[in-house]
């Protein structure tokens, strides 16, 4: 299995068995687009069914954007939930995981509060194994990382400092809204709606999260 993908059930699949699963996804955006579309065109409310198709876009996104781009060596996984760029002009763009993740991840027999624990771990784990890959190398590397489930006071603890609002992220974050709902109620367990003004973009370098790496291995064992 590629490095690239870590251990993500998906990319275990063979080529044959993610071209379906990806075809199946499109196949249900496609039906379900064009049922809306038919539906409120019937009741004379078709703003109601162009606006459907725009949010069932955004939720199909991820299961085309993710797989592709890590294909093409753009992204890469340090954990199933934690997600980088690669490093561009000393910066280190890094993800939470997207619906693709939560859906082909999560083990939803579990508890809302059991998922979330695992969330957590897996970022902790990504942070660890991110450590791992970059520590050695001689060049600065500064780790940006924009989140709306990550706290300040958490944030500070991992060694990222927060930065002055991105208006870029911030729109993108609202143009996903009904991606990152769908994620957050999944990973909880219930409808749970995210509060995009909690969302703040944090940076770290490198140094400051070796310095912390053997809080990082404690706080992991606790949360196992």
């Amino acid at each position: 299995m590629s490095p690239r993908t870590f251990n993500h059930p998906f990319f275990a699949k063979t080529s044959a068995e993610q071209n379906r699963a990806m075809l199946y996804a499109i196949g249900i955006t496609v039906m379900l687009g064009f049922l809306a579309v038919l539906l409120s065109w019937w009741l004379h409310l078709l703003f109601i069914g162009i606006l459907i198709c725009f949010i069932l876009i955004t939720l199909l996104a991820p299961f085309v954007d993710v797989p592709g781009m890590v294909k093409a060596g753009k992204l890469s996984y340090h954990s199933v939930f934690l997600l980088a760029e690669a490093p561009k002009d000393g910066v280190l763009n890094l993800h939470g995981g997207t619906l693709f993740d939560y859906v082909y991840v999560l083990d939803f027999k579990q508890s809302g509060k059991a998922r979330t624990a695992f969330i957590l771990q897996a970022y902790l784990e990504g942070l660890l194994h991110l450590i791992a890959t970059y520590e050695q190398q001689e060049v600065p590397l500064t780790l940006r990382w924009t989140s709306y489930i990550v706290n300040q006071r958490t944030a500070a603890r991992l060694g990222f400092k927060p930065q002055p609002k991105d208006g870029l992220q911030q729109l993108i974050l609202a143009f996903n809204y009904g991606n990152l709902f769908v994620s957050n109620s999944l990973a909880k367990g219930k409808l749970s709606f995210p509060k995009l003004s909690a969302t703040q973009t944090y940076e770290a370098s490198l140094d400051d999260l070796v310095a912390r790496k053997a809080y990082i291995k404690q706080l992991l064992k606790r949360i196992q």
